[in-house]
């Protein structure tokens, strides 16, 4: 038994441990979520801050970055991790450090893939192809681009393809595929204001105005590099006023308005000097060795050749290595430095050689009938598309059409139910207003005959009084007559009074709304409450009152309707017993249980024939008077008739001349 007990207890303590371990757990584990939420939203939040500088100081991009990276790598979060490589991406990039940039990129791919981020991972292969076209390699930007483009249109990332479709127009600008490249140009300027982003919109404005520029189109290069530099002043994008200042440059080095075109360059070259970034600087260099060229000015040109083609050869940006070496060679063949001019011409040709290969010719090529292939297969579903809408628009017309058909018959329905429906109310209306209507006439004749009632009773009254009042106007009787007079006119008016109280009661219920207010109550309470009410009257006449009823007699109606009856009962009793007479008030309950009976009994002068038919018919009431000449107006008895019919119930009466009387009357017995 004791071995039990401690088995018990040993379970108990094991259940509490776990208990309270997994209290503990859930709490700390509570804590830690809560914990790296707020870490991971720190490293979002410096993700956010560090690409905000992508336009203005890469620098500093690439400092933040790193700091979100370091971040990210402790706490394993892999979205803040792909992020933080991007921007270090973009930043190395901006910085005119393609390897590196392609590294970043490569590296937040890898992670992005992993993490099944394929929303992320697309818009880094459109990043990672800048690179590519920074460095001349073009068959692997236009790689990275088509994928870029079709993950796009499956994840609908439609800014993205925007942005792709913005650097294969470059690719094709680089391979002097102008119109090709105009028409991707437009194609994404398009996609952007379609979504209301305007923030690239600034460089493709630019991008366009160079090929018009090349075109020798002045004037529409002119409105669009004023376009872009509006767009730019308005975004606070240096990087993006700087390229805009130095494309005015260009144009006007077209029109040799030397002057005007280096006062442009400079104020682009401390634009973009402030942001730190390098590949728009690259060709400001150029742009500045070709404007002190055209000046004269050679030493001027050649220094910033010299520094376009030393940072261009250091970022592997072949394109301005190309046009430096150029620039260079047409410099030192002026200068009359042959050996010099040969060199950089080598130069030229083997990095032209490089950047316009024929795997490069044959990629733009393949990648012109793809797209040429995705256009028609495009083209052939949307056809597709168009016809099966169509089809579905018939289909959804007949299905539309259908219902339509369907509503009408079901209302059709529904409208000759609701005839039949409101046929049969009409028909319980009418009956209801025909019974109203037998009611009604019922009521009239009923006030027809108190009316006569009352001009009877209340005018009888009323003559003796003037009868016995107008020998006072007169003035021919005695102080003895006088006495005997009033007291006459006193007994006149105590019953005349106590006949107006009773009728103004019957009248106040019988044209109203009688709403009983019923509950339960102790019958022999009510009897007390009227023997003591009329204890006086029963003294003057010496009549004895007995209650027979038990103590938990209760009954279910209005307790004030039961006492207006037992009273009106009970005071036509006293009138009608002789001096010395007997009343007795009893209740008893029926064989079944469910209703209580009450009976007044006298042993008065008792109810003739004539009197006790009088009280159930429409005649009019015949008063009589009590035996001590009290007054009887027949009014007692009718609210007795009255209230009992509101009860459900209705008054029996056993008497005859001189046998007394009896009245009785049942209601419902309460629940308990």
């Amino acid at each position: 038994m004791i071995s039990q007990k401690w088995m018990l207890f040993f379970k108990l303590a094991i259940l509490f441990f776990l208990t309270w371990n997994i209290s503990c757990s859930s709490s700390d584990t509570k804590r830690t979520t809560d914990i790296f939420a707020k870490d991971t939203a720190a490293v979002n939040k410096m993700n956010l801050q560090a690409n905000s500088f992508w336009s203005s100081s890469p620098d500093s991009m690439i400092i933040i970055s790193k700091q979100a990276l370091a971040h990210a790598d402790r706490l394993e979060y892999p979205g803040g991790r792909i992020d933080a490589l991007r921007n270090l991406g973009i930043g190395n990039y901006e910085k005119g450090n393609y390897v590196d940039a392609i590294s970043y990129y490569k590296k937040s791919i890898e992670i992005a893939s992993e993490a099944n981020d394929f929303e992320r991972a697309t818009k880094i292969h459109s990043n990672l192809a800048m690179p590519y076209i920074a460095l001349g390699k073009h068959t692997e930007a236009l790689r990275e681009l088509s994928k870029g483009i079709e993950m796009a249109e499956k994840y609908q990332l439609p800014s993205v393809r925007a942005h792709a479709i913005h650097n294969i127009g470059m690719v094709y600008h680089y391979q002097h595929k102008d119109d090709s490249a105009i028409s991707f140009y437009n194609q994404s300027l398009d996609l952007y204001e379609s979504l209301g982003d305007t923030s690239k919109s600034t460089f493709i404005l630019g991008n366009i105005g160079h090929l018009l520029l090349h075109e020798k189109k002045f004037d529409k290069a002119k409105a669009y590099y004023k376009q872009s530099l509006r767009l730019a002043e308005k975004q606070r994008n240096f990087k993006a006023i700087g390229n805009a200042q130095q494309s005015l440059g260009s144009l006007l080095m077209e029109t040799k308005e030397w002057e005007k075109a280096l006062s442009y360059l400079l104020t682009a070259k401390k634009t973009l000097e402030s942001t730190g970034e390098k590949t728009e600087y690259l060709r400001l260099l150029e742009n500045l060795s070709e404007c002190y060229l055209g000046m004269g000015q050679l030493e001027l040109a050649s220094r910033y050749a010299k520094e376009c083609f030393d940072l261009a050869k250091e970022s592997g940006q072949l394109y301005y290595q190309q046009t430096a070496a150029k620039c260079l060679s047409s410099i030192f063949e002026t200068k009359k430095d042959g050996l010099h001019a040969l060199q950089f011409y080598k130069e030229y040709k083997i990095i032209s050689d490089s950047l316009y290969s024929r795997e490069n010719k044959e990629q733009l090529v393949r990648q012109e009938e793809e797209w040429k292939f995705k256009k028609q297969h495009n083209d052939l579903e949307i056809l597709y598309s168009s016809r099966l809408g169509h089809r579905n628009d018939l289909l959804v017309i007949a299905l539309v059409l259908i219902l339509a058909l369907m509503i009408i018959a079901v209302l059709l329905i529904k409208n000759v139910k609701q005839k039949r429906k409101s046929n049969q109310v009409l028909k319980s209306t009418n009956a209801f207003i025909e019974e109203q209507n037998i009611l009604l006439e019922e009521s009239d004749r009923f006030k027809k005959s108190l009316l006569s009632l009352v001009a009877h009773d209340v005018r009888s009254p009323i003559n003796n009084l003037h009868f016995i009042l107008r020998p006072f106007k007169d003035g021919l009787i005695s102080a003895e007559e006088t006495k005997k007079l009033l007291a006459s006119c006193y007994d006149e008016i105590e019953s005349m009074t106590d006949h107006i109280e009773k009728l103004l009661l019957w009248v106040s219920q019988h044209l109203h709304s009688s709403n009983l207010q019923e509950s339960d109550f102790n019958v022999k309470a009510i009897f007390q409450q009227v023997a003591k009410l009329y204890e006086r009257s029963l003294e003057e006449k010496q009549i004895t009152l007995d209650i027979d009823c038990d103590e938990l007699h209760t009954a279910w109606a209005d307790p004030e309707i039961v006492m207006v009856i037992v009273r009106n009962l009970v005071d036509n009793a006293i009138k009608f017993c002789e001096q010395g007479g007997h009343i007795q008030l009893k209740a008893t309950v029926n064989k079944r249980g469910d209703r209580v009976v009450f009976s007044v009994s006298d042993t008065g002068v008792g109810l003739s024939n004539r009197v006790r038919n009088s009280l159930f018919s429409d005649a009019k009431t015949i008063s009589l008077k009590g035996t001590g000449n009290e007054k009887g107006f027949g009014i007692g008895l009718q609210l007795c008739l009255y209230y009992l019919e509101l009860c459900g119930s209705e008054l029996a009466i056993d008497s005859g001349d001189g046998k007394g009387a009896v009245f009785r009357f049942e209601l419902e017995a309460s629940a308990a």
